[in-house]
C-alpha cells in the first residue's frame, strides 16, 4: 500500500498504542474497514507495519473458486464444467505454489480442527471443486437470474470501482450484480466459508453502483458455496451514501492520526494471521 508510519508513541495506560500522524494511504476499501473494526492493532501489524501472515489454505480455496466461477462467467458461460474445474485446479496449484514460497513450512500455516496446514490444504482442495460443481448446477437451476452488463458493455463480474467518497477514495471489486427475473438487480458476493458478510460491504457495492453507472440497486446477497445457493436478500436502503461516507472518514481519521486500538479476544486471535506478532494475543 505504500503506508509510512513516521512516529511510534508510547504505550498509554488503557494498553493502547498512540501514534503521530503521517501513515499516508492512496485509497480505502471494505476489507480495510473491516480489518480496522475488527482489531485496529491487527490492521497496524498487517497493513502499516507488514509483519509475516501465517499462510491458510482457506484463502487458497477462495482465490481458486473466484477465479473459476470468473472466467465462467466472463466467458458467457460457454466453458464447459469439465474446463471450469481444470481453470480451478490450475488456479488452486498456483495460489498455494504463491503461499509455498514465503512459508514453505506447512508446520507455520494454519490448520482446520484436526488437520494441519499441509493435510488441510490437500482436503480443501476437494471441498473447492465440490463447490465449483454446485456454483455450476445453481446457474442451471436458476435459468430467471443473469449476470447484469453495464451501460458501458462491461459484464458486472468481478466489476472494479473507484469512488470518491468526500476526499476518501474507495476502491474494490463486486463480485456480481444479477439481474433477477423481475429486471430488479442485486448485488451479489460469493462466499466459500461458512458464515456471509454484513450489510455494509454490500451497501458499499449499491453506492459504487449508483455513483458510476446511475443505476438504484437496493439489495444484496452472499451466494454460499458451502450449501449452493443465495441468502435471503439484505435490504440495503438505510445504508445512505452519507452514511457510508461517514463510516469511511471516520476509519481514515483514525489511521491518519495513528489510532489503533487492540481488541483481543481468544477466538478473534486464534485466527489472526499476524497473531505470532501481536503482544496482545489471547
Amino acid at each position: 500500500m505504500g503506508t509510512q508510519l513516521h512516529e511510534i508513541g508510547k504505550q498509554t495506560s488503557r494498553g493502547r498504542h498512540e501514534f503521530g500522524p503521517g501513515v499516508c494511504v492512496t485509497h480505502r476499501s471494505v476489507s480495510q474497514r473491516n480489518e480496522y473494526r475488527r482489531c485496529g492493532w491487527a490492521y497496524y501489524l498487517g497493513r502499516v507495519a507488514g509483519v509475516w501472515a501465517r499462510p491458510a489454505s482457506w484463502t487458497v480455496q477462495g482465490t481458486a473458486f473466484h477465479a473459476a466461477v470468473e472466467a465462467y462467467e466472463k466467458s458467457r458461460r460457454a466453458l464447459s464444467g469439465g474446463d471450469v474445474r481444470d481453470l480451478y485446479r490450475k488456479e488452486y496449484a498456483a495460489a498455494a505454489n504463491a503461499l509455498c514460497v514465503g512459508t514453505p513450512n506447512f508446520e507455520y500455516w494454519f490448520g482446520s480442527g484436526p488437520y494441519d496446514g499441509e493435510r488441510d490444504l490437500e482436503r480443501r482442495y476437494a471441498i473447492g471443486l465440490e463447490q465449483v460443481d454446485r456454483y455450476l448446477q445453481y446457474v442451471a437451476d436458476t435459468p430467471e437470474e443473469s449476470i447484469w452488463e453495464a451501460p458501458d458493455g462491461t459484464l458486472a463480474v468481478e466489476l472494479k470501482f473507484e469512488i470518491d467518497l468526500d476526499g476518501v477514495l474507495v476502491r474494490g471489486y463486486i463480485d456480481q450484480v444479477v439481474r433477477q427475473g423481475n429486471e430488479k438487480l442485486r448485488v451479489r458476493d460469493l462466499k466459500t466459508g461458512r458464515q456471509p458478510g454484513d450489510d455494509f460491504q454490500l451497501a458499499v457495492y449499491t453506492v459504487a453502483l449508483g455513483m458510476k453507472y446511475g443505476v438504484d440497486v437496493t439489495t444484496g446477497d452472499y451466494w454460499m458455496a458451502r450449501v449452493g445457493k443465495a441468502t435471503h436478500p439484505y435490504e440495503l436502503r438505510d445504508w445512505t451514501t452519507e452514511r457510508i461516507t461517514e463510516e469511511f472518514h471516520k476509519m481514515d481519521q483514525a489511521v491518519k492520526a495513528g489510532r489503533f486500538e487492540p481488541d483481543p479476544e481468544p477466538n478473534k486471535c486464534r485466527f489472526c494471521p499476524v497473531n505470532s506478532s501481536c503482544e496482545y494475543i489471547q
